[in-house]
């Protein structure tokens, strides 16, 4: 299924110099979610696409059984590395340098758009290949005493969450080729991060993050795992949330 055209909407402003385009990963069946993520979009004024192929009925059993390796992972699993996978083509296709790729249950802090535009002055200067991470996924933070006045990215040793990342195309298509050889085992998340270990690609963290996911502080439901109920998950992420805080400060 190709972008619909209305999903890119209309936006007041463009994107941070060095971005070329924001994709966001959406299941169609998530009416909420993708309510909840145009009303941010909007109020931000960034232009952006859903990527809306591979829902769970719409996957093509060839398809399956080209790039998934066991049976460890849902239907709902797949469809997600599939809508990430194909995030990762688009690219590409396009001839794309950088995409900030999204998933529909992100929640933006409010220092959202004034840190996309200052970590992107950063980006530009990385080497290539790199990924960079902008949300707060398994509550990691840069240790308090490394971090620096006035600087955004910081180099870690692993990756986080697939929630909202910007990917270089040098590394989307490390990732493409690492997969058409050795297929998907793992959720995307997982697998991208042994992807970028094993090819040393260099990752990189926003701090602080201003992202957080909504299947897990009790905004939403999960979709891909059993979940508590939401006001569980809400206590159960803020006592993270603080406890790490206080662990990294």
């Amino acid at each position: 299924m190709p972008l619909e055209p209305s999903a890119a909407l209309l936006a007041s402003q463009a994107l941070p110099q060095g971005l070329d385009a924001i994709f966001v990963i959406h299941a169609t069946r998530f009416v909420e979610r993708r309510r909840f993520i145009e009303a941010q979009m909007a109020g931000l004024g960034l232009p952006y696409e859903f990527v809306l192929d591979f829902d769970i009925p719409a996957i093509p059993e060839d398809l399956r059984q080209r790039l998934f390796r066991g049976d460890k992972l849902s239907p709902a699993q797949q469809s997600c590395a599939l809508k990430h996978w194909q995030a990762h083509r688009l690219i590409v296709e396009r001839g794309l340098s950088r995409v900030l790729i999204l998933e529909d249950d992100v929640i933006f802090s409010a220092q959202f758009l004034p840190a996309l535009n200052g970590l992107m002055k950063e980006e530009v200067a990385l080497g290539d290949p790199h990924v960079t991470f902008l949300g707060c996924g398994g509550h990691y933070y840069v240790p308090h005493e490394q971090i620096r006045a006035g600087q955004w990215l910081y180099p870690r040793n692993q990756g986080k969450f697939a929630d909202s990342y910007i990917v270089s195309q040098a590394t989307v298509q490390r990732r493409l080729d690492w997969i058409e050889a050795n297929g998907i085992t793992l959720p995307i998340d997982h697998t991208f991060e042994h992807i970028d270990r094993t090819l040393a690609t260099p990752m990189f963290w926003l701090e602080p993050p201003v992202v957080e996911q909504g299947s897990h502080n009790g905004k939403f439901s999960s979709a891909l795992d059993k979940s508590h109920p939401l006001w569980f998950q809400a206590l159960q992420f803020r006592w993270k949330k603080l406890w790490r805080r206080r662990r990294h400060g």
